[in-house]
């Protein structure tokens, strides 16, 4: 099925793109002529389209025409007041919504807007799709799908709104614009600091003094209201090291206080002790920004590697590597299972036992490694019927999600991992992950279950993962890829198109696949803050200790 692509995300042709060279832009919900930052060079495979960045640069001269808008229907259509930008006088930094600090014009600049538009303009940090911030890049989508022009979600009258977003992007101000843990950041910043005063103090001068903004709408409804987004589990307002179980959810991120949190990780054991509290906010899962996993190049790559090898190889695998339920499908998977995980965190002990059984023992990792020499995971999980998913630093992790955009079963072992959009987030929603995925309790798997040296079960009455994927018949291996073909919609932030850009995040693509919906539904089901009181009297109920370790 072919999905309809906005207008404005067509490339432009190279001699067009040239032009580019040299420019700077002006950023105007930027407010400033960022010359200094902005003169750079594009070349013919690292540039931004000149349809993209006229929608960046300038979103309020776009057309905006509603019949264009994939979010029109909703009940927060025009709804959300998002706060503007430092300096950005066309998008509302102007009277009454500056505080007497904002009106001085030597106000200084956020700086994270600035490493924002440093990492965009070089290809840098969250914006590089081969960078392992990618998967930090929720921040940036909600912001995307807040401000587009064509999302038609944004009102420029406080008074009309419903939610009020909040432009604040914790990751990037981590991480420094940008590539890898280099260079991080972890002090904590005078604008998390004025959040944190706002939600457990009451305090605004943080607010009015940094940010530069008008309290009133946040003391409105104590900011139940009010939309905060954090990308990275462990990390929120401040980046305490070496905490783990309830922490972050608690303190770093707030999410027991009266804003609607935006994040990707929540845990069962945090879920089953403040169910209400819980889905007050929002659980989204992990983005994918690389256009490669949703315009059909990964999947095709994957099937020339397979065949590059002669129909003789290809048969051999098929018939001696792929699990024997799979020679029933029209279009077999070669591998029954690809894992590929570090030995750190949490389950290190895990992990490691994992590791040894599929390095040592399985035919799989022989294949993918020797036969395919497969060194691009997207590639190994395209090729493979099961991913199994271990937790780690915490109990989630991007390749969760990325199993399900390449089509791989799941296989959680992971006692806290909980899926979003499912009831094991909220009792009320009826979606159940066991209709795409599976769960084993990962205490079965946590010592080897094979001999290294001869591949032979320790224990007959566990015979290892392995065995037990060869025990799966037919036809439920066909019921769990129905559900999973569900749910790589339901979880993908862009819509599958072979036509989507390399890098849709950095041209300014629109998300608008199944999490991009299911955000903004769930947006409108918190809308004026309803959920915040359910929340506040559940923490007046009494509790045992919050929890100090994820459960592995």
């Amino acid at each position: 099925m072919k999905y309809p692509r906005s207008l404005f995300l067509r490339k432009t042709p190279p001699q067009q793109r040239k032009r580019f060279a040299g420019w700077a832009f002006y950023i105007s919900f930027g407010g400033i002529l960022c010359v200094s930052t902005l003169l750079f060079t594009f070349g013919h495979d690292d540039s931004l389209s000149e349809a993209s960045l006229s929608v960046f640069f300038n979103p309020s001269q776009s057309n905006n025409n509603d019949i264009d808008c994939p979010f029109r229907d909703s009940p927060i259509y025009k709804k959300v007041y998002v706060y503007p930008n430092h300096g950005d006088v066309a998008q509302g930094w102007s009277g009454e919504m500056l505080s007497e600090y904002g009106k001085d014009p030597q106000h200084p600049r956020w700086p994270f807007l600035d490493l924002d538009i440093q990492a965009r303009a070089a290809g840098t940090g969250h914006y590089n799709i081969l960078s392992q911030n990618v998967q930090y890049n929720t921040e940036l989508l909600v912001r995307e799908i807040m401000i587009h022009p064509h999302s038609c979600l944004r009102t420029y009258d406080p008074e009309e709104a419903t939610l009020f977003y909040v432009p604040y992007l914790p990751s990037i101000e981590h991480h420094r614009g940008l590539d890898g843990f280099r260079d991080i950041d972890y002090s904590t910043s005078p604008y998390g600091q004025a959040i944190m005063d706002i939600v457990d103090k009451q305090d605004y001068t943080g607010w009015e003094q940094h940010f530069g903004l008008t309290s009133k709408y946040w003391k409105r409804r104590e900011g139940a209201d009010h939309i905060l987004v954090f990308s990275e589990p462990m990390h929120g307002l401040y980046h305490p090291r070496s905490k783990r179980g309830n922490f972050h959810f608690i303190h770093s991120q707030k999410q027991l206080t009266p804003p609607i949190v935006i994040s990707v990780e929540l845990s069962k054991t945090f879920v089953d002790m403040y169910p209400q509290c819980a889905a007050k906010n929002i659980l989204m899962p992990y983005p994918n920004t690389d256009g490669n996993w949703f315009n059909g190049k990964l999947e095709a790559e994957a099937w020339q590697l397979l065949h590059a090898q002669g129909n003789t190889t290809v048969s051999e695998i098929l018939s001696s590597v792929a699990l024997r339920a799979e020679q029933t499908f029209t279009t077999p998977r070669p591998i029954p299972q690809f894992y590929s995980a570090g030995n750190h965190g949490t389950c290190t002990k895990l992990r490691k036992a994992m590791k040894q059984d599929y390095e040592k023992c399985t035919r799989s990792f022989m294949t993918l490694s020797q036969t395919l020499q497969v060194k691009n995971y997207a590639l190994g999980m395209r090729l493979s019927t099961f991913c199994p998913c271990p937790g780690g630093d915490s109990p989630s992790a991007k390749r969760h999600y990325d199993a399900l955009i390449a089509q791989c079963i799941p296989i959680i072992l992971s006692y806290d991992f909980v899926w979003p959009f499912t009831n094991e987030f909220d009792s009320g929603i009826t979606l159940d992950p066991s209709v795409f995925a599976l769960r084993l309790p990962a205490e079965e798997y946590d010592t080897p279950l094979l001999d290294p040296n001869t591949c032979q079960p320790v224990n007959e009455s566990r015979r290892g993962l392995q065995h037990y994927l060869e025990s799966i018949s037919p036809a439920e291996i066909e019921r769990l890829r129905q559900g999973a073909e569900m749910a790589r919609k339901l979880y993908a932030w862009y819509e599958y198109d072979d036509k989507l850009v390399e890098n849709p995040l950095r041209e300014g693509v629109l998300p608008t696949g199944g999490a991009a919906h299911q955000l903004v539904k769930m947006l409108a089901e918190r809308a004026n803050g309803v959920r915040w009181p359910a929340c506040r009297e559940e923490l007046k109920l009494p509790r045992e200790p919050d929890a100090t370790k994820f459960k592995c």
